[in-house]
């Protein structure tokens, strides 16, 4: 497999994410709008223990920041609690220290006195995270007695580099064992390693394609598309795979009639066998992923494009390559290595199969069980389907390392001791014309921080009530005289409120800014905190008579993320739909009956809906690497479905009863199919040990759908087509399957002798 690295900019992480979403939806119309006015909120939270305002090494850590020559090409604010409490501290407003605490707390400060301090990131920044991130440790490490190793750092920027870091440490550790392990059990299936080489080999070129394609289109992978070359290696593998299988079946039977000239065309006879059924399965994939094209967000959209092209290219290269390299590397010129074949069975003796007698007694039960077996799968089908309206899904980046993880802790720390670290911006908008004075709209935005600070689920605010003295209640000489004092200070104050990212003002209005905190690492979903900030503030509005002139507003990343969450599962289940709504038609045509094609669509659906409606039933979150599984799965069922139905179509044509046909459709392909779901779960198997918890997801997911891919192709797939229901398939185009009764029973002539 590939190791290939994604941008740090398109990661899982928090940076970006309000860019996946459409360029019209009002949730990011809302955050962009709020970012050209108040500034990147792409932030970078800096502590270590025993931390606190009079702390030298914090100010000496800031000024080592500030004087670094390239301080201005990353940052464009760097925010310290002991510059604000000294400024808090003098006049006019001459604070206490318990005042400035309090002004602080949950932002700056904890309860404990813990202190840090925050970074704001340009867009260079930004779109080098890396190099920021080490910036900022390279100037710890030139602080006494402190150095990378202490310092914590949280923030968005810090959630894509770690995510980036995360992605990129799993594929280099993780890609070499994947591929040894892939090549071993290939080696196991087909026999030698030639065959191995040669299936792994194409299934590599199909994922360079895909890789390649991403590259010289100048597009970069992102959380989703990083999926693609998987989903295209796991596809070229599957159809390399029934072609080799062809080829080794080939070239054993011309062996034993003693035509060793003719093994050079063994490889074009392989592609005779299995063109068609690669095709269909390349074509319905591409259609299944080509349904994402409908998706609102548009890294998913990408996949959809970017999947179907490079399935295709790779399903060209494959069908044109195979017979070329396969009888050069195993056929005529390499005869002396050919392995064994049983002369019974005219099959490679060292290649994993299943025996001849177990097959027919396999069948025997199939035929005997169809109906029960048929329920049974339909029964898991819709009980498993009402689960789906259960799934959840998260973008939270604590769930995406283990707990007992290093991203982790320092979260955890940080929340313990600073105060939460997501946020849920309120805005409130006061019209010009209203002619709202500037003293009234701070009383409003006065009570409204001192509200949210005593709620709960808040843990800190930071507004302009920052930085001014208490409101002057009551209507004694010496509140006027305050409140005209105010007024002016606020009159003065204005660009300095502006600067600091807590007041927006234009020609038409005025927006003040109320920065809540909230957990990032709470069990509620950002949606869910996001709703207690509008409730709590609805509240406290409601009985206010400024309520018919200010207009409030909610964004910030925490809102953006939990809307794409919404738009992920909405899409998810879309797409899904169109790929049934594009896929089933084809299969329609293939078997030649409407309710045919809905019948053998049964084993490739079951296997999403059983794994996702587990998940749902068990309260499992999923993620976005874990969404996209549906569509893998979908593609590698419909591959190994397709090349059964095709078989058995053939076999029905040719006049052999259901059973018969069966039988032996069961013996053209069900090795291969075989062997490609073990060579693809042996391949994901040590991304089970990955640290990053997205590709852990990924591969559990992807392991479980692919062995229940196959118990639904070998399993479910011939129950339905043994069934009564089953005669509805090529029923027009024999005449043997229209007398056959539904109580038939096999005969020895159908299924041969054991």
């Amino acid at each position: 497999m590939v190791c290939y690295r994604d941008d740090p900019l398109n990661t899982l992480g928090s940076s970006g994410v309000h860019e996946w979403l459409p360029e019209g939806k009002p949730e990011r119309l809302r955050y962009e709008q709020f970012c050209s006015r108040f500034g990147s909120d792409q932030l970078v939270l800096i502590s270590w223990d025993d931390a606190t305002i009079a702390d030298q090494r914090l100010s000496q850590f800031v000024g080592n920041l500030e004087s670094h020559p390239e301080f201005d090409k990353f940052f464009s604010k760097i925010e310290s609690p002991h510059r604000i409490a000294e400024s808090l501290e003098l006049p006019p407003l001459r604070l206490s220290q318990s005042d400035v605490a309090s002004r602080l707390n949950g932002v700056f400060i904890g309860p404990d006195g813990t202190a840090a301090f925050l970074l704001g990131i340009k867009k260079f920044g930004v779109s080098h995270a890396k190099e920021t991130i080490e910036l900022i440790r390279s100037q710890a490490d030139a602080v006494p007695n402190l150095g990378r190793e202490k310092i914590k750092l949280v923030g968005t920027l810090y959630e894509a580099y770690a995510v980036d870091e995360a992605a990129e440490g799993t594929l280099k550790k993780l890609v070499l064992p994947s591929s040894l392990l892939g090549l071993l059990i290939s080696w196991l299936c087909l026999g030698r390693l030639r065959s191995a080489i040669i299936v792994l080999a194409i299934a590599g070129l199909g994922q360079l394609v895909a890789v390649s394609l991403v590259y010289y289109t100048g597009l970069q992978f992102s959380a989703v598309l990083i999926v693609l070359p998987t989903l295209v290696f796991m596809l070229t593998l599957s159809g390399a795979v029934h072609l080799m299988n062809y080829f080794t079946d080939t070239a054993a039977t011309i062996r034993n009639a003693s035509h060793p000239t003719d093994l050079a065309s063994a490889g074009i006879q392989a592609v005779s066998y299995g063109w068609k059924p690669c095709l269909l399965s390349s074509l319905t994939t591409m259609l299944g992923m080509g349904s994402l094209i409908t998706s609102q967000l548009a890294p998913v959209r990408q996949f959809g494009i970017y999947s179907a092209i490079g399935l295709g290219v790779a399903t060209l290269m494959l069908l044109i390559a195979f017979p070329a390299i396969a009888d050069w590397i195993c056929g005529s010129r390499n005869r002396d290595s050919s392995i064994p074949t049983d002369v019974a069975t005219q099959q490679p003796r060292t290649r994993i199969q299943l025996p001849i007698g177990l097959q027919n007694r396999y069948i025997r039960w199939q035929h005997r069980s169809a109906s029960m077996i048929t329920l049974a799968g339909l029964a898991l089908l819709i009980a498993t389907f009402f689960g789906l309206s259960q799934l959840k899904s998260s973008t939270k980046f604590c769930d995406m390392f283990p707990e007992n993880s290093r991203t982790n802790s320092d979260m955890k720390w940080f929340e313990s001791n600073i105060g939460p670290i997501a946020t849920v911006e309120v805005l409130l908008h006061f019209k010009n014309k209203d002619s709202v004075s500037i003293l009234d709209q701070s009383k409003l935005v006065y009570q409204l921080t001192n509200t949210l600070r005593d709620h709960n689920e808040v843990g800190g605010v930071y507004s302009a009530m920052t930085f001014l003295p208490r409101w002057p209640e009551g209507g004694s000489t010496k509140a006027v005289a305050t409140r005209s004092v105010l007024r002016h200070r606020l009159e003065n104050n204005l660009e300095q409120f502006a600067e600091q990212g807590v007041l927006f003002r234009d020609s038409e209005e005025t927006v003040w800014r109320l920065m809540a905190k909230v957990s990032a690492v709470s069990d509620k979903s950002y949606g869910e905190l996001t709703d207690t900030i509008r409730a709590c503030v609805s509240n406290d509005l409601k009985d206010n008579t400024a309520t018919s002139i200010v207009r409030t507003e909610y964004t910030g990343l925490s809102p953006v993320m939990h809307e794409t969450q919404v738009t992920l599962l909405t899409d998810l289940g879309y797409s899904f739909l169109s790929a049934f709504a594009l896929i089933t038609p084809v299969m329609m045509w293939m078997v030649r009956s409407v309710l045919g094609g809905l019948l053998i669509m049964i084993p490739n659906v079951l296997p999403v809906t059983l794994s996702f409606g587990i998940m749902g039933w068990m309260g499992w979150s999923l993620d976005i690497a874990g969404i996209l599984t549906a569509s893998i799965a979908l593609g590698i069922a419909v591959d190994d479905t397709l090349h059964f139905s095709c078989w058995y179509m053939q076999e029905l044509d040719s006049g052999h009863s259901r059973i018969e046909a069966v039988r032996k459709t069961f013996s053209h392909c069900s090795t291969a199919m075989l062997h490609t779901t073990l060579i693809s779960c042996g391949a994901m198997t040590p991304f089970l040990f990955a640290d990053f918890l997205p590709t852990q997801q990924f591969a559990k997911l992807m392991i479980a759908m692919l062995l229940l891919a196959i118990v639904g192709d070998l399993f479910i797939l011939p129950a339905l087509l043994l069934s009564p229901l089953g005669k509805v398939i090529g029923r027009r185009n024999n005449s043997r399957s229209n007398q056959e009764s539904s109580n038939d029973h096999p005969s020895s002539a159908d299924l041969g002798t054991s």
